[in-house]
């Protein structure tokens, strides 16, 4: 009886993915203020009551990063590996992938979120932490997901399609930059140029830690 309850959970919460998963995903993509506003309401609400119209934030980005790895399976050639002993490791299955390029675009978020308390001039704690961690989860699905499709696009097209990819690249990275300031301005209420220099740091921060680690695990010397 308790594994038919646990298969009834699980279908169940399968198929709330389905209609949670897409709603979080256009409200991110068309309304990113009004997202992170709601997810600090959600927050300030108990536990079990928490993300009731749409899926979690880290559970969000987590099915993105899925889904975009099921995209790249699609692909002729499937996943590229780094052709090192840490890189075999964290490249080693369908799991250590999904779990390595999620925790890659959680430094997004990481620094964001680290930023955004700095202006906020608020303790780093496992509390405070929370809310624009949670905010930049949001942000970050549709910008991982759009990456993973141009990437695919480029590497596996040809002609047009090629500059198709690349306008999609593009997009997504602007998109993520415009949102990522809009809620800046929001909420930490600040001019916007303060907001587009306090978001381009932490993103120009995440991307040096990314890069050192990806030199690290190539074996890059």
């Amino acid at each position: 009886m308790r594994i038919l309850q646990s298969l009834e959970e699980f279908l169940y919460e399968i198929m709330g993915w389905l209609v949670f998963y897409p709603r979080a995903l256009w409200r991110t993509l068309t309304r990113p203020v009004a997202v992170a506003v709601y997810t600090g309401e959600q927050l300030k609400q108990p536990r079990d009551e928490q993300f009731t119209e749409m899926v979690s934030p880290p559970l969000m980005l987590i099915l993105t990063i899925v889904l975009a790895h099921l995209v790249e399976l699609g692909t002729r050639n499937g996943t590229s590996t780094i052709d090192t002993v840490l890189g075999k490791e964290l490249f080693s299955s369908e799991q250590m992938v999904i779990a390595t390029r999620s925790v890659v675009f959680c430094f997004f978020g990481l620094f964001g979120a680290m930023s955004m308390l700095r202006h906020q001039r608020q303790p780093t704690n496992r509390d405070s932490l929370r809310k624009p961690f949670y905010i930049h989860c949001y942000l970050l699905a549709p910008f991982a997901l759009g990456l993973a499709v141009a990437s695919t696009v480029m590497t596996f097209a040809k002609g047009h399609w090629i500059l198709l990819g690349g306008a999609l690249l593009l997009l997504s990275c602007l998109w993520y930059a415009w949102a990522q300031t809009a809620i800046y301005v929001r909420i930490l209420k600040i001019s916007w140029w303060k907001a587009v220099a306090t978001a381009s740091a932490a993103n120009l921060l995440a991307t040096g830690v990314i890069v050192g680690l990806y030199l690290v695990v190539a074996g890059v010397r």
